[in-house]
């Protein structure tokens, strides 16, 4: 008996699929059946001199439908028609659809799927992370330049060439653009992990690790920066090309310490005995962030933290009986605790150093100030200028230093 064919309409099928995608899939389905169902489904007929072929052609016929009905359950379903739900995706090995914006490709070299973006830019999923990024600077931001923070709008973080000269914190230190940004309002990308590719390598070797350099805004260079330029370990060079190296960015970023070396070049006396005195400084030897403040006595640091200051005051007396000096350290004007040292000089024309060291928890703007008394008139905080042999010895020498953020 042969198999009666279901005509069931669209509207008959609608009535209890979901969407178009799957009564085409029905329709697929029973037309698969309408082609075996005769021999197969209802009228399997078995003559005894030909059992072994016809149980075969059977079997085959049946594996079909299981596998039209395998198709249609694991195909994906398709809602409202802008989604799919599906339980995986295969990808071709050897995609031929170039790379463009919004498309998904299976990338076999970095064994990764690739996501086209905007500018042309391929990202390797899960092997390189971006951050969206504007450009306001008035010029373009060619590919490869490291950036820095430089602002922010309503909806955009802005970057800008960055400079490791010491004028700019470390930690606002981005990463390194992949693709030319324009100076037109529009985010790009920032690679802040990565490979960043076509870049102009030819003065690197391959292994070369790369810094920010202190001397041309957003560009790289192999030479390790010193004080008081930031050390900014940014990339390593991967491939030396005047126009196809390659980098790869990963940047060690440690927040920066602030630091200052002062000293006081002229002579200073107290007036009156046992009478505090504050001492001056007139020279900053080397600075990054700490300075002499709004008066000569004060030593301001720019940023919050535990700071070390270590003092030498270099002392004359002008006879030989015994004269006490002390030296201590204030803090915002205020005397701090068990901060002084003690010396007796009675030397008539020699020197003493006195060396005092004293760690300060201060917040950003806050000063400390080093004061001095003694309890004869005839004593002098000292300079002793250069000779043809030996460099001059300041009155003062104070080094402040940020041990801790």
């Amino acid at each position: 008996m042969a198999t009666s064919k279901l005509n069931l309409t669209r509207d008959q099928l609608a009535s209890f699929l979901q969407d178009h995608e799957q009564i085409k899939q029905f329709e697929q389905l029973f037309a698969v059946a309408d082609a075996i169902a005769p021999d197969v489904v209802n009228e399997v007929k078995i003559e005894a001199g030909t059992a072994h072929s016809t149980a075969n052609e059977a079997r085959a016929q049946l594996q079909r439908i299981a596998n039209a009905l395998e198709l249609l359950v694991a195909a994906p379903v398709i809602q409202n028609n802008n989604s799919v739900a599906t339980d995986y995706i295969d990808l071709n090995f050897d995609p031929p659809h170039l790379d463009r914006a919004r498309r998904l490709v299976w990338n076999n070299v970095d064994q990764t799927v690739d996501l086209g973006l905007d500018y042309g830019v391929i990202q390797q999923i899960g092997q390189e992370i971006y951050a969206r990024v504007g450009n306001t600077t008035g010029v373009t931001i060619p590919n490869g330049s490291v950036v820095g923070f430089a602002g922010v709008t309503a909806n955009a973080l802005l970057v800008a060439p960055y400079l490791a000269d010491g004028s700019s914190p470390t930690l606002y230190i981005l990463g390194v653009m992949t693709h030319d940004l324009p100076d037109n309002g529009e985010k790009g990308y920032c690679t802040t992990w990565g490979f960043v590719r076509d870049v102009d390598t030819s003065a690197f070797s391959p292994g070369d690790v790369l810094y920010a350099s202190p001397t041309v805004a957003g560009a790289f260079t192999n030479v390790k920066p010193t004080a008081p330029d930031n050390v900014i370990p940014l990339a390593a060079c991967i491939v030396s090309d005047a126009t196809a190296g390659i980098i790869f960015v990963r940047p060690t970023i440690e927040q920066m310490k602030y630091y200052g070396v002062f000293t006081k070049t002229t002579d200073q006396s107290p007036a009156v005995i046992n009478t505090e005195y504050l001492l001056t400084f007139d020279n900053t030897q080397i600075s990054n962030g700490v300075v002499i403040g709004g008066t000569t006595s004060q030593i301001i640091v720019p940023q919050s933290g535990l700071y070390q200051f270590d003092a030498t005051v270099q002392l004359t007396s002008g006879n030989s009986s015994d004269k006490d000096v002390w030296v201590w350290f204030k803090k915002n004007g205020t005397s701090i605790t068990n901060s002084a040292r003690l010396v007796t000089i009675n030397i008539n024309g020699g020197y003493i150093p006195i060396a005092l060291s004293e760690t300060v928890s201060l917040n950003a703007g806050e000063y400390v100030e080093m004061a001095f008394a003694a309890d004869s008139t005839n004593v002098t905080v000292d300079t002793v200028a250069s000779t043809a042999f030996a460099p001059g010895a300041p009155a003062i020498v104070l080094a402040v230093t940020q041990v801790q953020q």
